[in-house]
């Protein structure tokens, strides 16, 4: 996970390029492809509870700061870790997918942030309605929630699991979710340009990574983020 010198400069270019060929997509392209695919909405809530999915949303800084501003909501953002690391935090797996993300001090090194959520696993702004679900915060909902299931890699689109999936959808709405779907991309792109460009580099852990469990194990995990911003630090309880 840590990278410097021509690695990085090899990432910012490669994800430069990337960028220019986003701007050079066209939304009618991309509606069309998601016309062809189908989708409506089912509202049965599985993309944001955890019992059901994989429901962790990273955020834009875009998102933080409208989240920040239109709610009285401070703390609704977790530092960003892949699955196996938040597994290894939580005592679930092995231990040993800590060492490339964590330094000799035993802070663990996050990328980005992700919306924060519930002890049950369901998403922080998710509530319960009979026998649907709906979103508390559904018109300042961050861009991979208002896009999902679909998101661009690497200039292709793709899609995510979703009961919607097939089902007819009209082409001005498909106009308004591709738009989105590219705007969303192409933030993404700018965001991690910025964050490898301001990464501030760390050693990992070596294999003698005692003093990490023993902290870990107390509560308290101490992390590291790099994001587009910049270094920042924050401790969470477990």
């Amino acid at each position: 996970m840590s990278f410097t010198g021509t690695y990085k400069d090899l990432l910012v270019q490669n994800a430069r390029r990337e960028l220019d060929q986003a701007f050079g997509l066209k939304v009618e392209t991309i509606a069309s492809k998601i016309r062809r695919i189908g989708f409506s909405c089912t509202q049965c809530g599985i993309c944001c509870r955890g019992c059901c999915t994989d429901n962790r949303v990273m955020l834009l800084q875009q998102d933080i700061l409208t989240i920040s501003e239109n709610t009285a909501i401070a703390e609704f953002s977790l530092p960003f870790v892949p699955v196996e690391v938040e597994d290894a935090l939580n005592g679930i797996s092995d231990s040993s997918s800590l060492i490339p993300y964590t330094d000799k001090d035993g802070n663990v090194h996050s990328f980005g942030w992700m919306l924060r959520r519930k002890e049950n696993g369901d998403c922080f702004f998710l509530e319960s309605a009979g026998l649907s679900y709906k979103c508390t915060i559904y018109k300042l909902r961050p861009a991979l929630c208002r896009t999902y299931p679909f998101y661009l890699e690497e200039c292709e689109l793709h899609t995510s699991e979703c009961e919607g999936l097939g089902s007819s959808i009209s082409c001005d709405d498909s106009l308004v979710l591709a738009k989105s779907v590219l705007d969303r991309y192409i933030h993404e792109l700018e965001e991690r340009i910025l964050m490898y460009q301001r990464y501030e580099y760390f050693d990992p852990i070596d294999s003698n990574y005692v003093y990490s469990l023993e902290r870990f194990k107390k509560g308290h995990v101490l992390y590291i983020v790099h994001d587009s911003e910049g270094t920042h630090r924050r401790c969470e309880r477990m």
